[in-house]
């Protein structure tokens, strides 16, 4: 066993592939460096371990048994997926190929495995559906039948998918055999569906457009019902490339088999990212269209130079460092933002994959530059929407304002509006714009606003280029001439608020992506939702204080309530403590009240305490304080008031009340008495201070009543002595 881990060593220990080898009881015997790297385990802690330990799922392993169960077969070959747990206990997802391992005597001793991570690949071709990474990984992602057929016509190769497809044919499939037999083979064994044609004018029809190999998609049903999207391109010796897509279910998907059916070089072409390659002295030897329109220039024209000449000098060198780093034999990757020779900054991800020649020493470089501008971009206003919506620091129309300065940072607009929509009325509720030139409140028409559109549809809308589209023929842009606009509906509680919009007057460079039109959905769900709670808030609050004012003022006096006066009394009696500015505190009751409520009745007793409440409280000024303390008994406290002048401002009410506080059914004169007291500093509750008022009223009352009198220390006196005034 020594001397065959040293072999397996020798042989593998150095090999940049991942290398495994177990034994028919599926102990591991060996690991190279590169699967201990993968694997992220220490190639001695491997050995002597069962695979298990590295599988996700202990059915998928028990499946696999049956590798070691099979009939002695050299040539056998298993490729499978399986889902990994690494030594870090992270998970991927590795590729796996499986090859038997026999002793001399032809019995089965173990299997070789050789495993390659695809976890990443596998997020790429999710996230762009439609790009080839290179022209090679490209033919080695296609999982569609192709074939290539040279200048004769005769069959060079075919893939395995191609046999696949065209099951009735398959026997005829073999290198130098021409389309035309192949094709007739399937024909006369019934393969194809002639829609009820003549079999001949069909093949004929068919070699036609075979020989025409244009790279025009047509679709061809077999006689079992499954349908085919075919596309054959001439390849630069005169032979035929051709690429079949099994449709069946996949008719109306997106995915990168639709555009499986150009040659390698038209699948380029199509993707949105840039691809290329260059020498080894950084020449460009091939750049699809997009790279072309980035370059601002022909193939023709940049073919045989240097591209990265065109950058800006700081980008320059970032890419020579890539270069040299892919040069050496690594694929390496960079992200970096560029301004391209089309005047347009991209944050982009350059991939750079070694190009290896027969000697396996590299002559050149694939490289792919993907434009992630969106989603970088995505990424920020995400988080800045995140940070803006949660914090605490900013209130409702400041987040409002931020969200709408974000969004101007998002779409590179210079306009910014929240709009309220009533009928066809359009109004302005919060803007941002250069030099704030559009003002909150100003209202337009809501048909010569593009907002009109995006009303009518129910969802985002937008353009980057409105002179190209139908936004040229309305009104909006005939008055404003806005050439770029994306705008959404407002909902608050389901219901149409207005709009969110961001405008320019001028191009945008960029079309607006599915993730802008996400981007303003969230922004205008935010306001929706932030307008719908900042109403909820202020109900609340209005209800909050209505239910305060029940609880504060006097149903029928409409002052306040004895609780809620003596709550404020208290406030004050502290400022006073704090400010020593005095204030003067008067007890006030109705002459011979008792004597309205026996002789006119309580009804009209109400009246007189509803006017004479009115009266007083005409008369005082808004920072003082009048409640109702008792049944015809009230309280008044008059701020910043010694008792000097609180006298005399009593004297003018006492009087207010004989001249106005008059009953047509009532012959009594109405009068009332007060009792005065200032606060002083030996005062800690309000109480002993209204008890000093009270002392007061006292004796206005039993000296005559009608009359204000000041508290003084004589009178509370000839209370203790319970001496009659």
């Amino acid at each position: 066993m020594e001397s065959i881990c040293l072999d397996l060593e020798r042989s593998f220990g150095d090999l940049k592939q991942s290398v495994l080898v177990t034994n028919t009881e599926r102990t591991i015997v060996f690991a190279n460096r590169a699967m201990a790297s993968l694997l992220r385990v220490e190639a001695s802690k491997i050995v002597g371990s069962t695979t298990r330990r590295f599988f996700a799922d202990s059915a998928q392993f028990e499946r696999m048994a049956e590798l070691y169960q099979r009939p002695s077969d050299e040539s056998h070959r298993k490729q499978c997926l399986i889902e990994a747990v690494l030594g870090d206990g992270s998970r991927t997802e590795l590729e796996v190929v499986s090859a038997p391992l026999f002793d001399t005597t032809g019995q089965l001793s173990g299997l070789l495995f050789i495993a390659h991570d695809v976890s990443e690949r596998k997020k790429m071709e999710s996230r762009l559906s439609d790009v080839a990474m290179t022209l090679e990984d490209a033919l080695d992602a296609i999982l569609e039948g192709f074939a290539i057929y040279d200048q004769d016509d005769r069959l060079v190769i075919c893939n395995e998918n191609y046999r696949e497809i065209y099951a009735t044919s398959a026997p005829a499939m073999f290198p130098g055999n021409s389309f035309q037999d192949i094709l007739r083979y399937g024909l006369s064994n019934g393969q194809y569906d002639t829609g009820g044609q003549d079999e001949e004018i069909w093949l004929a029809e068919r070699l036609q457009r075979h020989q025409k190999a244009d790279g025009s998609v047509v679709e061809q049903q077999l006689d079992d019902g499954r349908w085919l999207r075919i596309s054959e391109t001439r390849t630069r010796a005169g032979g035929i490339a051709g690429i079949r897509a099994d449709i069946t279910e996949l008719k109306e998907a997106k995915a990168l088999a639709e555009k499986a059916y150009q040659n390698l070089y038209l699948m380029a072409d199509s993707i949105s990212a840039c691809v290329g390659e260059v020498d080894l002295e950084g020449k460009c030897l091939f750049l699809n269209k997009t790279g072309c329109k980035w370059f601002n220039g022909t193939s023709e024209e940049l073919l045989g130079t240097r591209l990265r000449e065109k950058l800006a000098c700081k980008q320059r060198d970032a890419v020579s460092g890539l270069f040299k780093e892919g040069l050496s034999g690594r694929k390496c990757s960079l992200e970096l933002g560029m301004l391209f020779p089309d005047g347009v900054f991209r944050e982009c991800q350059m991939d750079c994959n070694p190009r290896l020649n027969g000697s396996s020493q590299v002559d050149g470089l694939v490289v792919l530059i993907s434009d992630i501008t969106n989603r970088k971009k995505t990424e920020r206003t995400l988080a800045d929407l995140y940070a803006i919506t949660s914090t605490r620091a900013l209130g409702h129309e400041d987040k409002i304002a931020e969200i709408l300065q974000l969004g101007c940072d998002h779409f590179d607009l210079p306009f910014g509006i929240i709009s309220q929509v009533v009928g066809d009325h359009y109004t302005v509720t919060q803007a941002q714009s250069p030099g704030s030139i559009v003002e909150p409140a100003r209202t337009f028409k809501l048909r010569d606003t593009y907002c009109a559109l995006t009303l009518e549809a129910n969802e985002p809308v937008s353009t980057a280029h409105a002179a190209e589209s139908e936004f040229a023929s309305h009104s909006c842009y005939k008055l404003f001439g806005f050439e770029t606009y994306i705008g959404a509906p407002l909902l608050v509680d389901g219901l149409v608020h207005g709009t969110i919009s961001f405008t320019a007057h001028e191009l945008r460079k960029r079309q607006f992506t599915p993730s802008d039109i996400q981007i303003i959905r969230q922004f205008a769900d935010w306001i929706g939702h932030e307008i719908a709670r900042q109403r909820d808030h202020q109900a609340l609050m209005d209800a909050k204080i209505r239910m305060e004012r029940i609880a504060s003022i006097d149903d029928l006096t409409q002052i306040y309530n004895r609780r809620a006066f003596l709550e404020r009394a208290h406030l004050e009696l502290q400022r006073f403590r704090r400010t020593e500015k005095p204030f003067t505190a008067v007890m006030m009751d109705i002459d011979r009240f008792k004597n309205i409520n026996d002789v006119y009745g309580h009804a009209a007793g109400d009246e007189v305490l509803e006017a004479f409440s009115r009266i007083i409280g005409d008369q005082l000024r808004a920072a003082d304080l009048f409640g109702r303390v008792g049944g015809e008994e009230f309280c008044v406290i008059l701020v910043d008031t010694d008792i000097s002048d609180a006298v005399a401002a009593c004297e003018r009410l006492r009087e207010k009340i004989v001249s106005d506080c008059r009953m047509d059914r009532i012959a009594q004169t109405i009068t009332c008495s007060m009792g005065l007291a200032q606060s002083a500093k030996e005062d800690v509750a309000f109480s002993t201070l209204m008890q000093r008022a009270d002392t007061a009223l006292y004796e206005a009352k039993a000296s005559g009543r009608n009359r204000c009198v000041a508290y003084s220390r004589d009178l509370e006196m000839k209370k203790l002595a319970n001496i009659p005034v």
